[in-house]
């Protein structure tokens, strides 16, 4: 393939940046400019199924390395073990001598099985702080790259980033503006969109106005004024977060200075939908903190708890505590067993963060204050 002039490259990553579904013809562009046999965009530095986006002639390629080798890209991993900075330009020496390269399976079993030999790449900043690899692959029959190649490379590094990042801005705006934006308007809740780290990318209008009583942003952490109810509410958010492996919490109260009604918080995952760029720009995921002031009505005290969390039986069981009942007579009303009621009680503590009796009539009674006519 004859090269490309460095202009028709510009001229392609900038048309990329405004128009995404075209980045695999800018890097098909950029492969022919460096006589390569494709060109990939890789974020680096993710502990999940790494997302990539290539040009057409790596296809393949890049289904085997999102399968597998991912997990074993060693210039990718010292790449980012290293600190290297965006603007860095170089090829895969820059941090595996040649021995390595002959020993390492990345290289011996996926790189050279699919005719691949060395890789050109410019470093460029992505979404938080994460490297995103803009690499070249040069065709294993062919010389290693040169000098010249390099520094063009180089003076394209530039030109990457700023296109990079205009697109991870309209990806990020074009997601928001789609069906989870809808979403979000329409409810009644309010709503802070969480990254993957779990810092605040978007509040919704409805949690504006619930925020600065019981509930701030700060730092771009959301936070509760009580030191009790922040650590719920961390381990909730933690709970909904990628990488936690558990079940997210159903919902935190959370106090507010000033006395009036508790808001609820719940924390909800939201996963990217498996494309590259929303990758780039999202990373793994994130969450969804939907907020709602206890202080508006709601259909009945019994819904309200389930809302908190809450089975059915214990809903019932912990209406009937607040109303005074003890808990043997409550199981008998109920035709439960006295052993039944006492391990609804213990679910109910947990479920409210709570160890008291006391403190449950107490969110009790606040609950059936917000839910009376």
């Amino acid at each position: 393939m004859a090269e490309i002039d460095l202009l028709e490259v510009i001229e392609q990553l900038y048309g990329a940046a405004l128009q995404p579904e075209q980045w695999p013809q800018a890097l098909e562009r950029m492969s022919g400019a460096f006589g390569a046999v494709g060109t990939s965009m890789v974020p680096l530095g993710m502990d999940t199924v790494m997302r990539s986006l290539v040009s057409p002639d790596l296809v393949d390629v890049q289904a085997d390395y999102e399968r597998l080798w991912w997990r074993h890209d060693t210039p990718g991993q010292r790449i980012v073990a290293r600190g290297m900075r965006p603007g860095t330009t170089g090829s895969d020496r820059m941090v595996m001598n040649e021995e390595e390269v002959r020993r390492d399976p990345f290289y011996r079993e996926f790189l050279w099985r699919h005719g691949i030999g060395e890789i050109l790449a410019a470093l460029v900043g992505g979404r938080d702080g994460r490297l995103v690899s803009v690499a070249v692959h040069r065709p294993l029959a062919r010389e290693r790259f040169q000098q010249d190649e390099i520094a063009r490379m180089a003076r394209l590094s530039a030109h990457i980033g700023r296109a990079v990042s205009i697109t991870t801005t309209l990806v990020e705006a074009r997601r928001l503006s789609s069906d989870l934006a809808d979403a979000v308007d329409r409810l009644a809740w309010g709503v802070l969109l969480l990254d993957g780290d779990g810092a605040v990318r978007h509040v919704n209008a409805v949690a504006e106005r619930l925020l600065g009583d019981g509930l701030t942003v700060s730092a771009r952490r959301a936070r509760a004024a009580h030191a009790q109810d922040d650590a719920r509410l961390q381990r909730a958010i933690g709970a909904a977060l990628p990488g936690s492996g558990g079940m997210p919490a159903r919902g935190v109260l959370i106090r507010r200075p000033s006395g009036r009604p508790a808001l609820y918080a719940e924390a909800v995952p939201v996963r990217p939908r498996c494309e590259a760029l929303e990758v780039i720009t999202f990373g793994a995921g994130g969450a969804m903190l939907l907020v709602r002031d206890l202080g508006a009505s709601v259909p009945n005290l019994t819904q309200h708890l389930c809302d908190l969390g809450l089975t059915p039986a214990e809903a019932r069981l912990a209406d009937a505590i607040g109303r005074g009942g003890r808990l043997r007579e409550i199981a008998d009303a109920q035709r439960i067993s006295y052993e039944t009621a006492r391990s609804h009680l213990r679910s109910i503590f947990i479920k409210l963060g709570i160890g008291r009796q006391t403190e449950l009539v107490a969110i009790l009674s606040r609950l059936e204050a917000v839910t009376s006519p």
